[in-house]
């Protein structure tokens, strides 16, 4: 401020003459900031508290431990799946060998392709298919599995069993191997003379009727006996599907 001036124009402080017009004012001013910059500090001290190293160290830690524990799992999953869902080879010609040896037919019958084992009767057939090798095979039964996976047949059975091994992909990294065969469609040709209707039941299935249908859309492999009833004839037939793909005729005489 200029000499002689007795108040400051902007806080209106009255100005000591003795020392030259400014000096209490500035020592009040310099004073002032120092107060208002202590409490600004304490302030945001009190406001923003300081995390201890040792507690970031431990929420550090534990962070990792829950990622590792997340991997443990997702491969633990995978495992699993693999192993429920993907069939080695050997695997297939085990299961194979287990279901002859202990005349199994659903554990036969699954080694097979979602196709076949959704056939109208394939359980009916899959189980005669076991028992015909267990009772009748030349080769060994410890052997059974490993003769179909390579692709021959079971000697000695009542019909030559045609079975293929095939394999898909598995979450797109595994090889799963399974079991797929043709299916037999069955022609029936009537010659009792009866000009009936045709009714044909499957008494290995509580005799349940088999349309026409069923019978040319074909049938798995193994042995089907039927109660066929044409007018009135009525006898008991069979047929043995080898699951070759070729059709059976299902020959009626009113001789049976």
């Amino acid at each position: 401020m200029k000499a002689g001036v007795k108040f400051c124009p902007s806080c209106g402080h009255a100005v000591n003459a003795d020392n030259g017009g400014e000096t209490d004012h500035k020592v009040e001013k310099v004073v002032n900031h120092q107060t208002d910059t202590e409490e600004k500090v304490h302030s945001e001290e009190q406001a923003t508290p300081r995390v201890p190293a040792r507690s970031q160290d431990k929420s550090r830690n534990n962070t990792i431990v829950i990622a590792a524990l997340l991997v443990l799992v997702v491969l633990a999953g995978f495992l699993f799946m693999k192993k429920r869902v993907v069939v080695s080879r050997d695997q297939l010609a085990s299961n194979i060998t287990k279901a002859v040896q202990n005349q199994d037919g659903k554990l036969f019958l699954k080694q097979f392709s979602k196709d076949d084992q959704n056939l109208k009767f394939s359980d009916i057939g899959a189980k005669s298919v076991v028992k015909d090798i267990h009772n009748h095979s030349r080769d060994s039964l410890g052997e059974t599995g490993r003769i179909i996976v390579d692709g021959q047949r079971v000697a000695g059975t009542k019909v030559k069993y045609d079975f293929s091994v095939e394999s898909k992909k598995v979450m797109g990294m595994f090889t799963s191997y399974y079991l797929t065969t043709r299916r037999t469609p069955v022609r029936v040709l009537d010659y009792t003379g009866s000009g009936g209707p045709v009714t044909i039941k499957l008494k290995d299935a509580d005799n349940q009727r088999v349309s026409k249908q069923q019978l040319s859309s074909g049938f798995f492999p193994g042995k089907y006996t039927f109660d066929v009833r044409s007018g009135d004839t009525q006898g008991d037939y069979w047929i043995w599907a080898a699951g070759d793909g070729e059709t059976i005729d299902l020959t009626l005489t009113s001789d049976d």
